[in-house]
């Protein structure tokens, strides 16, 4: 019971709970199916709840529709989709295709689980997977948690303050209140950070890297863009092997130790994951299993085009939006003064964590001395994960569809809240100022909240009225105002 006790007196569990309140209201307030791609997650969990059997889905070839074949569909929760599309804002019918069964499978049969314990009825199943999804995200604010401690332990007030801002940041909390798989990738990836951290800062953790590389494998089981990860667990198995220098244990059992630690992670994350890939080759042909769903939305939707000056910079403008909170199919947004005033104060907050930044760097070149380099190590763990997925963020807008949402950086939520919030920690020193910084952020966060809600629950009342509708699958899919702007652009490459 001590221990009970303990835990739940922790910030990191008080703010996890917070999060899972705020979720289930926001979950209260989104209509059913309307969040982006929530019709397929839907059908990929009902078939492991009514199927027992790993999601799976077969497009016929040469079919840009999305014509299925030779899958299991059930016909309830396709009349269930049918039946809600005409009040959502899309009207085109790829969003009644099952194209998320060829996902991994982490989030769908952990709801798919759940939801043995209520009876298979779509809308009974969509809410036991918002509440699974609402789960993962509280417990990705408690690792969010133990990974500040990790990186900086001289400073618990900077980890209560990067779990807080992630808590009550709406767009996280709209992405975890309905069903999908984003909030499970967020967890794992969460949870490898917490690993990799505490390995780097107490080298008798995770001796041989088979819990660094397992936290992959689970990142991989949930969603495939979490292959961005991998660059962060080369840095980590490179870190921990010069952890210890070959002179002090001699060249031979230096390369020993090294060799162990490079299996050890491999071993970790084939073990958790690499069942998977195997039996994508055996059912789809290929290890991703993605393969024919990405060549249909590649002739599905429009694409990005950099040729046009305009397009680096709307691309930056809408996912800047969507950070704070674009809702619905992402065509309920916040007026544009929100998101002004949102951008200006997170630009305050991060130029004077930069500045912080280039003090402390300052500080240990005139020393000459890194007592602690973990914090260096993870920055640059940070880094190399934030450049791949931005370079594949850029790709897959230029390549596969233009998708402007920032919610494909949630995996580096951490990194962010720590880079938004150091600057005033460091500065404010003195306890006092510290809190009162850490409030004004508070309430200021959850005060958008609140307009969000209202935003999300004025545009539900309004169904098929004042909600702007989506008529085509050609389209850009954040609103009709960049529909148009797209459709300018791609006329204009035509002539």
């Amino acid at each position: 019971m001590l221990m009970i006790g303990r835990f739940v007196r922790q910030p990191g569990f008080i703010l996890a709970v917070v999060n899972f309140c705020l979720g289930l209201v926001w979950m209260a307030v989104i209509r059913p199916l309307d969040a982006p791609d929530a019709p397929a997650h839907l059908e990929a969990l009902m078939q492991v709840r009514r199927e027992h059997m790993l999601p799976e889905v077969h497009f016929a070839d040469g079919n840009r529709v999305g014509q299925v074949i030779d899958s299991p569909i059930d016909r309830q929760t396709r009349a269930y989709v049918a039946k809600i599309m005409p009040r959502l804002p899309v009207t085109d019918p790829w969003i009644a295709v099952p194209y998320k069964s060829v996902q991994p499978p982490l989030y769908y049969v952990a709801a798919g689980v759940a939801s043995e314990l209520v009876r298979p009825k779509p809308r009974t199943v969509l809410r036991i997977g918002g509440l699974v999804a609402i789960l993962f995200g509280a417990a990705t604010i408690y690792f969010c948690w133990l990974a500040a401690r990790e990186l900086a332990p001289q400073s618990p007030g900077w980890a209560i303050a990067s779990a807080g801002v992630i808590a009550l940041l709406p767009e996280f909390c709209f992405t975890n209140a309905h069903v999908g798989n984003d909030s499970t990738v967020n967890l794992a990836a969460m949870l490898a950070f917490y690993v990799w951290i505490r390995g780097l800062r107490h080298p008798e953790f995770d001796r041989r890297l088979l819990g660094a590389g397992a936290v992959l494998g689970l990142a991989l089981l949930s969603k495939l863009s979490a292959a961005v990860l991998v660059p962060g667990l080369i840095l980590v198995i490179l870190f921990r092997i010069f952890q210890v220098r070959p002179g002090t244990l001699g060249w031979c059992d230096w390369l020993k130790r090294s060799a162990g630690m490079i299996a050890g992670a491999m071993i970790g994350t084939l073990l958790v994951s690499g069942w998977w890939f195997v039996r994508n080759v055996f059912v789809y042909g290929e290890p991703s299993g993605t393969k024919a769903e990405v060549h249909i939305v590649a002739h599905t939707f429009i694409k990005a085009d950099f040729s046009n000056p305009r397009t680096a910079h709307d691309l930056l403008h809408y996912s800047l939006e969507s950070l704070w909170g674009r809702f619905g199919w992402n065509d309920i947004t916040l007026p544009q003064q929100v998101y002004h005033f949102c951008n200006s104060a997170a630009l305050v907050l991060v130029c004077l964590s930069v500045l912080a930044g280039i003090g402390a760097l300052g500080l240990w070149i005139k020393r000459m001395e890194l007592r602690d380099v973990v914090p260096l190590q993870a920055f640059l763990i940070f880094l190399a994960i934030g450049l791949t997925l931005l370079i594949g963020y850029v790709e897959y807008n230029a390549k596969i569809a233009y998708q402007p949402q920032a919610r494909y950086f949630f995996i580096l939520l951490l990194p962010g809240a720590l880079l938004l919030t150091g600057g005033t920690y460091a500065i404010a020193t003195k306890s006092w100022l510290r809190v009162v910084a850490c409030a004004l952020l508070f309430v200021g966060l959850a005060a958008l909240n609140v307009f969000g809600l209202m935003t999300v629950k004025q545009a539900g009342v309004a169904v098929g009225g004042v909600r702007r509708r989506i008529p085509h699958a050609k389209r850009e899919p954040d609103s009709l105002r960049m529909l148009a702007e797209n459709c300018q652009m791609l006329k204009a490459s035509n002539n």
